[in-house]
């Protein structure tokens, strides 16, 4: 088997999945020992209670004001009471020029009183879970009235030409980096006011607070530099952190790899952009973690160019370049070797919807080796909300429950719907597939 050869799903049980890694020469640990998912955990003074999560995964669905909808409100009470000991919040717009759509939640004063109620009724629904406010602006992706209109940092040819901006497309100023600053930072305090536990200063995927890191060819204070690169992460956590005080659990859904060459890819090597080189990134995590810093979510690249990276797939809108358990192999490898670096920091890792109900047995070698300390689905969430449940009760998934990676909760989210499974939740979002033109039935 070719590493860069791609082949449909066709891993049908654990020798399947070891003969696969076996003739990949993956790096890929296995183990069948489903106790580590009921592994207790202490975050600061915070006790969690297994080691499973719910990753961010966002449905817009939110109203046009930013107030969480009624389908919002449906998907978090149901991964609230699925069981996992974390369930992290999907991004949160800080402002409305850093919202990818019309639909997307947004914190500001206005919507607070709805946050309230919705983090009052899931802390009902399950009084342990960890609720993760995730806080972003979209930054190069944003699309307010819903046809973009984007904020961006710095000249990056492939992404530039990807999404048809023109090389003389405005960067946005330093002055109105300011006030976005602004707005992170009277966003946590919104989120902590609202009932939040923990807050995610998001920084991957290229979104705004991302695309500082590898912004090497832009002037001004906020960029060139390592310290001006990384300034505005750092001056959000620090005031992020002052903000939600000893009892809020600092976290990051982080990237320390772009994947895109040397000067606009962060966290690569400068020779060859398919090796890691997180020097940078172990610096600047160093520094968080003196702010408090100790949730990491780990992710790479974006899925709005290249989501084999991140979300190795069955299916998606191009035949990936490698099979995809070698993109399983590289999130796992890349939180392996930040863990070493961040001993004390929990971690957890993304893309493992891909295995379907042969996710169980990496997702517990990753826990018995020490690369993560949490295992989650995204994804699978959509389709199997209870997961945790499963796992905790019955030490395994339920095949027909599970997630098929067929990429149609992102086609919903693409074409301007709210983004669930067509598939396993057909009641509610094969009709908003439906309306899709190339989905549509004909009477």
């Amino acid at each position: 088997m070719d590493r860069k050869t791609f082949e449909p799903y066709k891993l049908n049980s654990l020798d399947d999945l070891r003969a696969a890694i076996e003739t990949l020469n993956a790096e890929i640990p296995i183990s069948e020992d489903m106790s580590v998912f009921a592994k207790p955990h202490m975050i600061g003074d915070r006790r969690l209670d297994n080691s499973l999560l719910v990753h961010p995964m966002e449905g817009f669905d939110g109203r046009f004001s930013g107030a969480p909808g009624e389908l919002t409100w449906r998907r978090y009470e149901r991964f609230t009471a699925g069981g996992a000991s974390v369930v992290w919040f999907e991004a949160v717009a800080v402002c409305r020029d850093g919202r990818t759509s019309p639909n997307q939640l947004m914190l500001c004063k206005e919507t607070l009183d709805d946050y309230k109620r919705l983090c009052d009724r899931l802390h009902e629904v399950n009084p342990n879970a960890l609720l993760v406010c995730q806080l972003t602006h979209s930054g190069r992706f944003s699309k307010p009235d819903g046809k973009p209109a984007p904020v961006v940092v710095h000249r990056n040819p492939r992404l530039d030409a990807k999404f048809n901006i023109p090389e003389d497309y405005p960067l946005v100023t330093d002055d109105t980096l300011d006030r976005i600053k602004e707005d992170f930072m009277s966003c946590s305090r919104l989120a902590v006011e609202a009932g939040f536990d923990s807050l995610d200063v998001k920084s991957c995927h290229f979104y705004l607070m991302s695309e500082f890191l590898s912004g090497y060819e832009r002037e001004g204070k906020y960029g060139g530099s390592y310290e001006n690169r990384t300034r505005f992460m750092r001056e959000v956590f620090a005031e992020a952190a002052r903000e939600g005080g000893s009892k809020t659990v600092m976290a990051s859904r982080y990237s320390p790899y772009d994947h895109i060459a040397y000067p606009h890819g962060f966290g690569v090597d400068r020779e060859d952009f398919e090796k890691f080189d997180f020097s940078e990134s172990i610096r600047l995590l160093g520094e968080l973690q003196a702010m408090g810093l100790k949730l990491i979510d780990l992710t790479m690249s974006s899925p709005y160019f290249e989501p084999h990276i991140n979300r190795p797939n069955n299916r998606c809108e191009y035949t990936p370049p490698e099979h995809p358990l070698v993109g399983v192999e590289r999130l796992i490898k890349g939180t392996a070797e930040m863990k070493k670096a961040f001993p004390d920091i929990i971690f957890t890792t993304a893309g493992m919807s891909y295995l379907r109900d042969l996710a169980p047995y990496v997702m517990a070698g990753c826990l018995k080796e020490g690369i993560n300390d949490l295992a989650g689905f995204g994804r699978m969430a959509f389709a199997y909300p209870d997961f945790a449940k499963d796992l905790l009760t019955k030490g395994a998934l339920d095949r027909k429950k599970c997630c098929i990676t067929c990429g149609k909760c992102t086609e919903l989210m693409r074409a301007g719907k709210s983004a669930g499974c067509p598939v396993k939740d057909g009641e509610v979002y094969l009709p908003l597939l439906r309306e899709i033109p190339k989905y549509s039935v004909k009477n």
